[in-house]
């Protein structure tokens, strides 16, 4: 797929825009461990159901990231990506809803499927739109986010669950 050039500036916010969408998902994913005392005592479940649905995630994200690859072609990169993340960002909410455990696996799984696609699509348009000169420059701009949001977003969500409550 052939796209215009963009701008140094247009390419710079959307390189900044994929990373933001790529730290939401990883956080989403990287919060929920350090909160296993609270969900356990909250849900009244075990250990192992809290690894479940740190794992439902994981695993819901990598089959439908894996799953993506057939279809994302399919479809306007824009108008997909704006569309999954809004998904996601529902599903995400409903977690923070949650009123017990199957509610929240569900929302969970969601999440997760949600954000897979999203990871594998924000990689495709990186690759889509930013020559090949600059396309490992442009690649390293969005994967550093997956460290940033254990780095700053993991202390940052620990924060606010003490502080107020897991739902934030």
């Amino acid at each position: 797929m052939t796209h215009p050039a963009l701008s140094p500036r247009r390419e710079f916010w959307l390189l900044i825009t994929i990373a933001g969408i790529q730290f939401t998902h990883i956080l989403d994913f990287m919060i929920m461990m350090p909160l296993g005392p609270q969900f356990t005592r909250l849900f009244g479940i075990s250990d192992a159901q809290f690894g479940l649905l740190v794992s439902a995630y994981t695993l819901s994200a990598g089959v439908s990231g894996l799953a993506a690859a057939t279809y994302v072609d399919r479809f306007d990169r824009k108008r997909l990506l704006l569309t999954l993340y809004a998904l996601f960002a529902v599903s995400t909410l409903a977690c923070g809803l949650a009123p017990g455990y199957g509610f929240l696996m569900a929302a969970r799984v969601a999440a997760g499927m949600f954000g897979g696609v999203l990871s594998a699509l924000s990689q495709t348009i990186v690759a889509d739109v930013v020559p090949f000169e600059r396309r490992g420059r442009a690649m390293g701009i969005v994967m550093s986010s997956f460290s940033f949001s254990t780095v700053a977003g993991v202390p940052i969500g620990l924060f606010l669950a003490s502080h107020l409550s897991w739902q934030a």
